[in-house]
């Protein structure tokens, strides 16, 4: 979703309120210090992004076309002490992330993208602000046609004040909002604009009171007649508590909704807010009280906004989520950082709803004593999902967009596997995962029972079970090996000559967070088939024979048939009854 934190500068720098919350120490309310972790298929990893700047590079927002059409953008470099530098906008291609040049509107002077939102791959608008020469603070629009990012016309509430864009998103090409404050020379104030599809124009957007400070940081629509919009105001004044702040477009005029506090003289402050439905949205940010600094959610089901506990990943030490997104209404994500007080840096916090409750999902760091904060986040679907920010190491602070995908289970190998009595043991015969398929020459006895071994890359730690899904025969049972998790085990019965089965296991994970739905391998059966021709005839007779009156070892072991543990007579018998058999294409 097109969701970010508020802009590093400005009246409103977010740092400072974070600052201001460092002070607080200890756990919130026992409701809201959970430090559940949910175990998903995937898992979040660091992907490269590039840095143009030597020690200053940021990621403020992201948004997807689909798993190969994805944009960053923020900003990179210092040119003076009013903020940063120059914009900077990112592209991901499938393949990876390229820097792609975007303008500045007065060369010198500071300028930052906060957030990107995208109506279709040459329709994509990024959203910030710039300093002017007199240092004012201006918006700053600029427009994807397919080929170049450029500037467009933005409109300011002052020219002589503040004026900052912290978030944007489109219901169509022709309908766009963003938002986020301009100073009124007293205080700030909320700032709200929208695109008809021929320019952009402010709309009046109510505060709660001309004298106390409000912001708007996040914006999404379910349709034309039903956005929403949220930040915080202070209760007090200008620098006293800020409570939540919500607000709603119903097609006619932008009006404030109540949204629950912890208390009046606590920090309630709302990032960023998504829908996956008209009735199912939910709000996240950060709170401080006076015993701690922690992650804030909300929720309304369309009855109202009330608070829903969230995880910590270190309860009273500022926990901070900074954007949110929902595939589904059981499927949600929101990012942001935490504090670790024990070596006084910033990690990553990513916390996912599965329909129940929020849990903490564990995510990458550069380094563990390196700061990692994620600004924002999107998916394309229920497994890929992006989120951006940046890292800062002792020498350079630097682009960070981590992914989250759902890699399948490798499987290295499937063997079929018998006993050739005690004095022999058992042998595996290889059945290739690619190419020609393998052929289990030996018999599965009256009743056709065979057992067959998955070899995975890692060990596993869950299959669904397992299944026939093409040929004769049927599993009577399956498990992993009780001494190496590595290996699946599958015995079959019933399964019958000169033909290929196919065994699948469903819903397989292993430890490095891969996940496969299904999981699929082949065995040709064809008895007596010792060299492995496709065909059981005269030439397998005479190699079994001149076998005859020995043990099996790994060169012979296909001669011994019947699997009595000696290569005789009997296996004779077996591969003459075969003969003329042939495995099917």
């Amino acid at each position: 979703m097109k969701n970010n934190t508020a802009p590093e500068f400005g009246f409103l720098n977010r740092r400072l309120l974070l600052a201001v919350a460092l002070f607080s120490a200890g756990a919130f309310l026992a409701t809201l210090g959970l430090s559940a972790s949910a175990t998903l298929p995937g898992r979040w990893k660091i992907v490269s992004s590039p840095n143009p700047a030597p020690n200053q590079n940021y990621l403020n927002g992201t948004d997807c076309i689909s798993s190969t059409d994805c944009w960053a953008v923020g900003y990179h470099g210092y040119n003076n002490v009013a903020g940063p530098g120059e914009t900077l906008i990112e592209h991901y291609d499938g393949s990876a992330w390229t820097i792609v040049p975007s303008p500045n509107p007065a060369a010198g002077q500071a300028s930052t993208l906060n957030s990107v939102a995208c109506v279709s791959s040459n329709d994509c608008w990024a959203v910030g602000y710039y300093v002017t020469a007199s240092n004012s603070y201006l918006t700053l629009i600029e427009h994807y046609d397919g080929s170049t990012w450029s500037i467009v016309p933005s409109p300011n509430l002052s020219v002589t004040q503040a004026n900052f864009l912290t978030n944007v998103t489109c219901v169509t090409g022709t309908d766009c909002w963003a938002v986020g404050y301009y100073s009124n020379g007293t205080a700030q104030q909320p700032l709200i604009v929208h695109y008809d599809g021929i320019a952009w124009a402010v709309v009046s957007s109510p505060s709660s009171s001309p004298v106390q400070t409000n912001f708007l940081n996040g914006v999404t629509c379910v349709s034309a007649t039903d956005c929403l919009a949220v930040g915080a105001y202070s209760n007090q004044g200008l620098f006293n508590y800020y409570q939540t702040l919500i607000e709603h477009w119903d097609g006619s005029a932008w009006t404030i909704v109540p949204s629950p506090n912890t208390s009046p003289t606590d920090f309630n402050v709302l990032n960023s807010v998504t829908c996956a439905s008209a009735n199912d949205c939910w709000a996240v940010g950060w709170l401080s009280t006076a015993t701690g600094d922690n992650t804030l959610v909300q929720h309304n089901n369309g009855s109202g906004w009330v608070m829903v506990s969230s995880p910590n990943n270190a309860a009273g030490q500022t926990n901070t989520l900074n954007s949110v997104t929902c595939v589904s209404s059981s499927d949600c994500w929101a990012v942001g950082f935490y504090y670790k007080s024990n070596n006084n840096i910033f990690q990553t916090l990513i916390e996912h709803y599965d329909g129940t409750a929020w849990s903490l999902v564990s995510s990458d760091n550069t380094a563990a004593n390196e700061w990692n904060l994620l600004n924002s986040l999107t998916c394309t679907s229920a497994t890929d999902c992006w989120a951006v920010g940046y890292s800062s190491s002792t020498t350079a602070i630097s682009t960070l967009t981590e992914r989250y995908a759902i890699s399948p289970v490798p499987l290295n190998s499937l063997v079929s596997r018998k006993s050739h009595g005690l004095l022999a043991g058992s042998f595996d015969i290889n059945m290739p995962l690619a190419g020609t398929t393998g052929i289990e020459c030996r018999s599965g006895g009256a009743n056709g029972n065979h057992t067959v071994v998955f070899t995975f890359a890692n060990p596993l730690t869950s299959v669904g079970g397992a299944s026939v899904s093409s040929g004769t025969g049927t599993v009577s049972s399956s498990a992993m090996d009780s001494s190496d998790a590595r290996n699946y085990i599958v015995n079959l019965t019933g399964v019958t000559n000169a033909q290929t089965i196919t065994v699948s296991l469903a819903n397989v994970n292993d430890s490095a967070g891969n996940s496969s739905a299904s999981v699929s391998a082949s065995m040709g059966v064809l008895v007596g088939d010792v060299n492995a021709s496709g065909r059981t005839d005269s030439g397998d007779v005479t190699l079994v024979r001149q076998k005859t009156v020995s043990l099996p070892d790994a060169s012979t072991f296909r001669n011994d048939v019947n699997t009595s543990g000696r290569i005789d007579a009997g296996d004779v018998t077996v591969t003459r009854n075969n003969s003329v058999t042939v495995l099917p294409p």
